[in-house]
């Protein structure tokens, strides 16, 4: 059965590419060019199951056995519809049903809007990858040019609007209940124990860039006096924030439809 999840195709591309430049490489062709002996990937709240139908096919067609080497879970597994592997079910309280330290990757695609508690969802991921292992975040990102307009005049940015009342858990109604920006994404991964944090993005969305263009000045006007405010005042600050701010203030992150932010576990 061909899985019909609700992640960009654009998005699964770009967590591809990490994988490529983190993993290692095959001798030959390989699906991705990845040498897959011995590794394991988690797709963690995989949904309908699109990123692990998408890279299942990929070894399936290089003679690999997508059981092997990728592990999903989700909180409603029924919900799965990819039939080459099996879908674990994820605790009510959020634990992931992996033991410790078990994968050389662990991926998690536009699932960390739905989660109550962040913080302890990303200690999971790290909990379950392998010393140095890749781990691979995704969520809608409200930092571009144009999800701070639709803020500006609706209130909520980008794929975020009002939430039904009457569902007894918000999780399962479909919608985005915890948005979380770029910078804070970080800021949680970096306090859950995840290092070497960047940030990369998916797809240019055309109106955010149209936006990015028109506001510029005003938004390089605005973002002069904050930093000099903030190195007035905290130069230490300033100082270990700047990669980030940097990141935040480039190209990809103010038209980026999503934030991939990418880190590992320490060695």
């Amino acid at each position: 059965m061909r899985a019909k999840g609700w992640s960009n195709p654009a998005t699964t591309d770009a967590v591809f590419r990490l994988l490529q430049r983190g993993l290692p490489k095959a001798a030959g062709a390989g699906a991705l060019g990845i040498d897959w002996s011995g590794l394991k990937v988690a797709d963690v709240g995989t949904g309908r199951g699109h990123f692990s139908h998408r890279l299942g096919e990929m070894m399936a067609a290089e003679g690999l056995t997508p059981a092997e080497h990728i592990f999903a879970c989700d909180l409603i597994p029924e919900s799965f519809e990819y039939d080459a592997i099996a879908c674990h079910k994820t605790g009510a309280d959020g634990r992931l049903p992996f033991d410790d330290a078990c994968f050389d990757a662990v991926i998690s695609v536009e699932v960390i809007e739905h989660v109550e508690d962040q913080f302890a969802f990303l200690r999971e991921l790290v909990r379950i990858a392998k010393p140095g292992a890749l781990i691979i975040v995704t969520t809608p990102n409200t930092h571009h040019m144009g999800a701070r307009v639709r803020t500006l005049t609706w209130g909520f940015p980008h794929l975020y609007d009002p939430l039904p009342h009457g569902v007894h858990d918000p999780r399962l109604c479909g919608g985005h209940i915890h948005p979380i920006s770029p910078y804070f994404l970080a800021y949680t991964a970096l306090r859950s124990g995840i290092t070497d944090i960047e940030f990369h993005g998916d797809r240019r969305k055309t109106s955010a860039s149209i936006w990015a263009v028109l506001l510029g000045p005003f938004q390089l006007l605005g973002r002069a006096f904050a930093a000099k405010r903030i190195v007035n005042k905290a130069p230490e600050l300033a100082q270990e924030n700047d990669a980030w701010m940097k990141a935040l203030n480039g190209w990809t992150l103010l038209t980026s439809r999503t934030v991939v932010l990418s880190g590992k576990r320490p060695a």
